[in-house]
């Protein structure tokens, strides 16, 4: 079956929240502390990929300014998570992103105009909702304490991130 532009622009952002943190939605305890470094470090990777995207397609200046903010506060957050990681030998950060969001990373990339827009304001408003609530859990009940305070940390930077991605207007 040929999938229409409309139907594939409307699973970008439900793909990418599977994918991204791809456990059971009614899950309430955090994943193991390797599992949340590696769905952060994508996050940070996806954020900073698509930011750069936007900042190259669009031409909605509430757009562009999420995007400078977006590339900033994941730069910043990767860094972070980067410093602690460097210090220990029990888990190691992915160096780019899987094959799956560098798939979604193409599928927002052949988009032009009013599409990209679109799919871009819908992908961030559900990718940084499901950081933040990833990023809650962890910092209430994670195993590790010093991801435990790095979640903690972030939490607020990502809670705006969040706030601001669902202001985004639809493109008319």
């Amino acid at each position: 079956m040929v999938r229409t532009r409309r139907a594939f622009l409307e699973a970008i952002p439900h793909a990418f929240a599977a994918l991204l943190f791809a456990r059971p939605a009614l899950a309430q305890s955090p994943p193991p502390a390797s599992d949340f470094v590696g769905q952060v470090a994508v996050a940070n990777m996806f954020g900073v990929e698509t930011a750069t995207l936007a900042l190259q397609k669009s031409s909605s200046p509430a757009i562009k300014d999420y995007a400078h903010r977006l590339a900033e506060d994941h730069a910043k957050a990767a860094s972070g998570l980067r410093r602690i990681i460097a210090r220990r030998s029990d888990i190691a950060l992915p160096d780019r992103p899987d094959s799956r969001h560098l798939e979604m990373l193409r599928d927002l990339a052949a988009l032009q105009g009013a599409e990209f827009d679109k799919a871009y304001a819908d992908t961030q408003r559900n990718a940084h909702q499901e950081l933040a609530k990833l990023l809650a859990t962890y910092a209430q009940s994670g195993s590790d304490p010093e991801l435990k305070a790095f979640a903690a940390e972030t939490l607020p930077l990502f809670q705006t991130l969040d706030r601001k991605a669902q202001e985004l207007a639809p493109p008319p």
